[in-house]
């Protein structure tokens, strides 16, 4: 298991250069939590009236767990305005990884539901703070989301893979292999 931390610290590692992911983004939130943490009802809410109302993503509930569900959000969200390691709070982001593995929530499903997320933020906070601070405060949490996005999606892919490696007995690298080999097959058949 020291193999999936060590390229989970990788993917932190890379996500945050890619982002420009910083400790600011998160200090800046802190300072405009008493008005960002009260969107947090609206933000969940349109976060699971998008889930719940596509068949797809609703498929991934059980049912009548909406309530418990919105509480993890909301208080993930919350958490936010919270991070004073930016690290720390990256490194735990895995339990989302392992969390979207086990009941299958693909990644398209996350980004795309994020979207809406980042856009109901970006809209409140340039109404609330004004065109300029509105967009500082904006961007700071699209980066911390762009992050987390991709730490999720790294741990979905990552955990995958290793959970069928060690299931079959196949090593990591010879399954990149069978995947390469079959990948002209795939694209003829996508295009087709």
């Amino acid at each position: 298991m020291y193999l999936v931390r060590r390229d989970f610290e990788k993917g932190i590692e890379t996500v945050q250069a890619l982002t420009g992911l910083s400790q600011a983004d998160f200090d800046l939130l802190s300072e405009v939590a008493p008005q960002a943490t009260q969107w947090a009802d609206e933000l969940v809410q349109i976060f699971y009236d998008t889930l719940f109302a596509h068949y797809r993503t609703a498929a991934v509930f059980h049912t009548a767990e909406r309530k418990e569900r919105e509480d993890t959000l909301i208080k993930w969200y919350l958490s936010l305005f919270e991070v004073t390691d930016t690290y720390a709070f990256l490194g735990n982001q895995a339990r989302i990884g392992l969390a979207h593995v086990r009941r299958d929530v693909h990644n398209q499903f996350m980004i795309s539901v994020a979207n809406k997320i980042r856009m109901c933020f970006f809209k409140k906070a340039v109404a609330t703070y004004g065109p300029e601070r509105g967009l500082e405060v904006a961007y700071a949490f699209g980066r911390v989301l762009d992050a987390v996005i991709g730490l999720t999606a790294e741990g979905y892919e990552l955990l995958t893979r290793r959970a069928l490696s060690n299931s079959t007995g196949v090593k990591p690298f010879l399954l990149d292999h069978y995947i390469h080999l079959s990948l002209d097959a795939l694209e003829r058949d996508l295009l087709s």
